[in-house]
C-alpha cells in the first residue's frame, strides 16, 4: 500500500505539473523503496542518518551514478513539498548531493545502417507495413519508444506534414513527418483498416486484438529488423533516436530546432550530441592545418 502522503505527493505531480504516468510511477517506486528499507518511518521521524544509510546501500548493490542521482533527486523533492506545506520543518536530504555523472556520446547508426535495418523489412505482409512505419517513425521523427506507441491515429497531419507528439510532462510539440515515414504509415494504415477490432482503439499501432503496442514488442520489432540486416551492434528503439538526432546534426541542424525536435527541456540534454571523435579532431587538424600539410609535403 502506498503512504497517503506520497500518494498526495504524487497527485500533486500529476495536475500541478503534468507528470506523465511513466514519471509518476518512477517516483513512486523510488519513494517506496526508501521508506521500505528505513523501516517505514513517519515522514517527520526520516533523519539524514536514514538518508546517508540508503545511499550507501545503493552503492553497495552496484547501483549506476545516474540511477542514485534519481532516487536521491526524487526524495529531496518529496521532502521540499512536505516542507512548503509544513509537514516536516527540514529536509531530511536537503545536504545530499548526486554523485557525478559522465556525460556520454549515446551510441548511433550510420545512415547507411539505418537503412539497411529498415529495408530488411518485408512490406509485402500486413505486419511489415506495420513494421516499417514503426521503423520509419522512430527515425524519421526521433521519437521515443513511449511516445510512438500512445500516438493516436488523429495525431498524425498527413496533409501539413507533421505529427503532434506527446511528450514527458504530457507537453505537445510538432515534430516534421518525413516523406518516407508518410509513405509507410500510409500504407500500414491500409493494412490496419483489414484489423476486425481497429475501429476499437484510437491508437496508431495496434497489435491483431486491437491494443495498443507494448513496449516489449517494438523492442522485438526492432531487434527482429536488425539481426535480418546482419547488424551486430546493440540496438534498441532509443539507437534510432540517438542516430536520428545525431545525423541531424551532423548535416547541419540548429541545435535548437533539434532540441525542439526530440522534446528536450534543456539544451544540454541535446548537446550531448555534438560531442565529437577525438580521433576524428585529430585526422581534421592534420589534413587542413597549414602546418601539418607543409610537414606531410617533405614527407
Amino acid at each position: 500500500m502506498c503512504d497517503p502522503m506520497i500518494k498526495d505527493y504524487l497527485q500533486h505531480l500529476k495536475h500541478e505539473r503534468g507528470l506523465s504516468q511513466n514519471s509518476l510511477d518512477s517516483y513512486r517506486r523510488d519513494l517506496q523503496q526508501f521508506f521500505d528499507f528505513a523501516g517505514k518511518p513517519g515522514a517527520a521521524k526520516v533523519t539524514p542518518a536514514m538518508v546517508s544509510r540508503y545511499v550507501s546501500d545503493l552503492g553497495r548493490r552496484c547501483r549506476k551514478p545516474a540511477t542514485i542521482a534519481r532516487k536521491i533527486s526524487s526524495l529531496k523533492q518529496y521532502f521540499n513539498y512536505l516542507q512548503q506545506d509544513a509537514v516536516i520543518t527540514e529536509n531530511p536530504v536537503g545536504s545530499f548531493s548526486a554523485p557525478r555523472i559522465m556525460r556520454y556520446h549515446p551510441q548511433h547508426l550510420s545512415a547507411g545502417e539505418v537503412e539497411a535495418i529498415i529495408n530488411a523489412i518485408d512490406v509485402s505482409t500486413d505486419s511489415g507495413r506495420r513494421d516499417r512505419a514503426i521503423l520509419e517513425l522512430l527515425y524519421g521523427s526521433g521519437l521515443r519508444i513511449s511516445e510512438l506507441i500512445d500516438m493516436e491515429i488523429g495525431n498524425v497531419e498527413f496533409e501539413a506534414g507533421f505529427i503532434r507528439v506527446i511528450g514527458k510532462g504530457n507537453k505537445e510539440r510538432l515534430v516534421p513527418l518525413g516523406e518516407f515515414a508518410r509513405e509507410a504509415t500510409l500504407a500500414y494504415l491500409n493494412s490496419r483498416a483489414r484489423n476486425k477490432f481497429a475501429n476499437k482503439s484510437k491508437a496508431l499501432f495496434i497489435n491483431k486484438m486491437g491494443k495498443k503496442f507494448s513496449r516489449v514488442s517494438v523492442w522485438k520489432i526492432v531487434r527482429k529488423a536488425v539481426a535480418r540486416a546482419g547488424i551486430t551492434k546493440a540496438v534498441t528503439p532509443h539507437t534510432l533516436r540517438h542516430s536520428f538526432a545525431t545525423h541531424m546534426l551532423e548535416g547541419g541542424a540548429d541545435l535548437r530546432i533539434v532540441q525542439e525536435m526530440l522534446g528536450h527541456a534543456d539544451i544540454s540534454t541535446t548537446q550531448i550530441y555534438t560531442a565529437v571523435d577525438r580521433d576524428y579532431i585529430i585526422a581534421e587538424h592534420k589534413k587542413y592545418h597549414p602546418r601539418e600539410l607543409a610537414r606531410s609535403d617533405d614527407d
